[in-house]
Formats: structure tokens, C-alpha cells, sequence
């Protein structure tokens, strides 16, 4: 053989060689570095989230702290629906601040799908002046409950002319937890 064919015969053997290298060794190296950058890139990224995430956490964390006070005012507003005794207490309470006599009971309202919270029903009936009545429905008003006044009806007694009297029956809507 002469060198022209030696070197055509070499050259084509280390090409096939190059070649099968290429296939069998670099070209599979290469796909799994490509895999395992978009794998790493794609972890990065919910690295990035997982802290953005952690970072709005703590700033809730945060802002948990601060409105917690306030959060447990709100709850303080509703009653206790299996036990509104605290809530009967008060009325009784500022009913005889008030100088009146106070019957309360337990009646059935009409709940509406569109109220936002569960609620009870009481009905009270009242006799006295009507200076006090006033007073106590001002602090019936303004209690730290949250109410619905949904019925008031008032009858005017006939007594003294200068204080005179009145029945008056009350239905409230109480806000429950």
C-alpha cells in the first residue's frame, strides 16, 4: 500500500473513531450536562420563589402581630352562641342602671342567606320612663356587641303627666361566633 492509501485508510479509521467518541461518549456527556442545567435552573428559580415566598410570610407573621390586638377585639364583639349568658347579664346590668324592669327572652328570627354570620334572636320587654328607656337603649347601642335592632314597638302608659310611662318590646339580632 502506498502512503496515500495508508493515510486515506488512517484518516478514515480515525474519523470513525472521532466519530463513535462523538456518539457514544461527548454527545451523551453534553445532553446530560443540558438536563441537569435545566434541572438546576428550574430548582433556582423555586429557590428565588421558596424565599420570596418565606419573605411574605414573615412580613404576615409581622402584620399578624400587629393587628392581633384588633383581632380579638372583633371576636369580643360576637356572643357565644351556646352560652350568651355574659351578654343577658349586661342587659340585666345597665336595665337596672337604668331604673327598668326588663323581661328577656329567646325568640326564632328570620336569618337571612346574606347575612355574614350565624346569629340568635331575643325579644325584651321594658316598663319605665321614657328618659330611661332612652338611656338604656343608647347603652344597648353602643355595648361591645355586635346587634341588630330589628323590631322596636313602644306604648306609652297612662300615668303622671310630667314623667310619663312606656312598655316598649324590643327584638335584637345578636351576632354569633
Amino acid at each position: 500500500m502506498d502512503i496515500k492509501k495508508k493515510i486515506i485508510l488512517f484518516s478514515l479509521i480515525f474519523g470513525i473513531v472521532v466519530f463513535l467518541l462523538i456518539s457514544f461518549a461527548v454527545y451523551p456527556l453534553i445532553k446530560t450536562i443540558r438536563k441537569n442545567s435545566e434541572e438546576f435552573i428550574l430548582a433556582k428559580k423555586e429557590l428565588i420563589t421558596f424565599h420570596g415566598e418565606t419573605g411574605k410570610f414573615e412580613q404576615f407573621k409581622e402584620s399578624y402581630k400587629d393587628l392581633e390586638p384588633d383581632l380579638e377585639k372583633l371576636d369580643r364583639l360576637f356572643v357565644d352562641s351556646d352560652v350568651p349568658i355574659e351578654l343577658v347579664k349586661f342587659w340585666q346590668g345597665i336595665a337596672g342602671d337604668s331604673g327598668l324592669s326588663v323581661d328577656i327572652s329567646s325568640v326564632s328570627i328570620k336569618t337571612l342567606e346574606s347575612d355574614p354570620w350565624n346569629s340568635l334572636g331575643f325579644q325584651m320587654k321594658l316598663a319605665s320612663s321614657l328618659p330611661s328607656f332612652l338611656k338604656f337603649l343608647e347603652r344597648v347601642e353602643t355595648a361591645p356587641y355586635l346587634i341588630e335592632i330589628q323590631n322596636l314597638v313602644a306604648k306609652k302608659e297612662t300615668t303622671a303627666e310630667d314623667n310619663p310611662g312606656v312598655d316598649v318590646s324590643l327584638v335584637i339580632k345578636v351576632y354569633t361566633k
